[in-house]
């Protein structure tokens, strides 16, 4: 290769360049600090989600903003930002950034991914929380039974991917005044025949029902609550997994056991008849008690059925527990009931049994995208550690929420959907049998056998095919080996 004087020149300038760089660095490492204001330490994440505590598209509440303040002054080199995302396709944002990289440090665990998507924050739990003073690992500062074993924290590949700054709880929240002008009384609302007939008489008066919508909430806790009731047996018998994936039980059934069932046979939802009764009983209740025109209505804030509840158009409406902050200034009196126990008259294969939802960790949960690195990685996981500490009761207490994590207290006033039966988590857990591959996953499953339009076998027949099609999306991200899992 031919060398010039300007080439030599330009090799002069590069290494007395080199020089300066390793000359600086040496300089900042000696002073402990570092070697230009462009890396001064500080750094800036993004927390981004959908808004379950108010209707505000800005912003996640008063107590949120206080929070994040409160996290930068204990924290002063980091500045988060909230990125609000709407409710009706938060899911679809979120996934598209996820895959194409671009989502921020911190996002809602509940988008759809796989577990190379996201970082595993195994390593991390291992280590002590720095806003803790419990002495444990921060793995140990969370409560066991609702932590341990989730399938809502812990993806199909045995990984911790997820943090919960609260646990969930779903009931419907009725407005008392209503009630009264109606002739219903709370204990009305106890037995499905019972609710079936106060709906009528709330119509009567002039008031819809139940408030409801056309996103998958609303008629998938309905089928949640009816399936704790009618669904024990399938469960019993498809339940062949341990939570770790071996070969045993499990206390909820695993996503794995399910997958199974689907993928060998066991499970035919088109033939079982308590997949059958559920949709039925399912069906009855919307016809009874929904808002009729809810298939037109889009989910928003913090109840089913957009502002029909908080405006005092409805009687009932479906609510997490971090519903109570959108009533502070709804001008009535309310009150909590778990979703109505069938009896023998409603179903020939009820038992009696009280419906089951349970308190959960599928409230307020987020995870970092594995392709976050360096100090932007420090910082969100940093952000985890402060929520699930107990630097956040103030929160709780503003937002209803109830505490994930050792050493802190649950707010009053939400015992109907915290306590006794209702708080109790399904065998089937919140999935339940139906479930469907992510890309119609944020999807309401049931319009259309609800609305009439599709029949009870064109519904079920459905419902097999997406079970079968999640089964194989399962094996494939949980990495199963068995023959029934890798079979085409």
């Amino acid at each position: 290769m031919l060398v010039t004087t300007k080439t030599l020149r330009r090799k002069r300038i590069r290494l007395a360049a080199l020089a300066s760089i390793a000359a600086l660095g040496t300089v900042a490492a000696l002073a402990g600090c570092s070697p230009s204001s462009s890396d001064s330490g500080k750094v800036t994440i993004t927390l981004s989600g959908p808004n379950q505590f108010t209707s505000d598209a800005n912003t996640f509440g008063p107590a949120w903003e206080k929070l994040v303040a409160s996290f930068e002054k204990d924290n002063p080199n980091i500045t988060l930002k909230t990125n609000v995302l709407p409710l009706t396709s938060w899911a679809q944002t979120s996934a598209a950034q996820l895959t194409a990289g671009t989502a921020p440090e911190l996002i809602f665990n509940q988008t759809q991914h796989t577990p190379e998507q996201v970082l595993s924050l195994d390593d991390a739990l291992k280590k002590k929380n720095p806003f803790s003073d419990s002495g444990k690992s921060w793995n140990d500062d969370f409560i066991p039974q609702y932590w341990k074993d989730s399938d809502q924290l812990i993806n199909t590949a045995g990984h911790h991917e997820a943090i919960p700054f609260n646990l969930v709880a779903v009931g419907m929240y009725f407005n008392k005044d209503i009630l009264a002008k109606a002739g219903v009384k709370e204990s009305d609302l106890k037995t499905f025949d019972g609710f079936l007939s106060a709906c009528s008489a709330i119509k009567s008066a002039g008031f819809a029902p139940v408030a409801t919508d056309n996103g998958n909430l609303p008629a998938g806790w309905a089928y949640v609550a009816l399936g704790s009731m009618l669904l024990n047996p399938e469960a019993e018998k498809i339940n062949q997994f341990a939570s770790d994936g071996s070969a045993g039980t499990a206390k909820i059934v695993t996503k794995k056991s399910i997958a199974h069932a689907y993928l060998t046979g066991e499970l035919n939802v088109t033939t079982d008849p308590g997949s059958a009764e559920v949709l039925k009983l399912m069906k009855k209740f919307y016809d009874s008690c929904a808002t009729p025109n809810w298939s037109g209505i889009k989910s928003q804030g913090a109840f089913t059925g957009g502002t029909d509840f908080t405006g005092g158009k409805a009687a009932m409406a479906w609510g997490t527990n971090f519903a109570t902050t959108g009533l502070a200034d709804a001008g009535f009196k309310y009150g909590t009931v778990p979703f109505p126990t069938l009896s023998k008259s409603d179903s020939s294969l009820a038992t009696g049994d009280p419906a089951k939802f349970g308190v959960t960790a599928g409230g307020t949960a987020y995870m970092i995208p594995a392709y976050i690195k360096g100090a932007k990685r420090d910082a969100a996981i940093k952000f985890l550690q402060y929520v699930s500490s107990p630097k956040i009761q103030s929160w709780l207490n503003k937002t209803g929420g109830i505490p994930a994590a050792n050493g802190l207290t649950a707010p009053p006033g939400l015992e109907a959907m915290s306590t006794g039966d209702w708080a109790t988590v399904p065998p089937l857990g919140q999935g339940g049998l139906f479930q469907v591959p992510a890309a119609i996953a944020a999807q309401n499953k049931y319009e259309g056998y609800l609305l009439g339009s599709t029949s009870l076998k064109d519904t079920l027949k459905t419902l097999n095919a997406n079970g079968i099609a999640w089964s194989k999306e399962q094996a494939v991200q949980g990495k199963w080996t068995e023959d029934w899992a890798t079979k085409k």
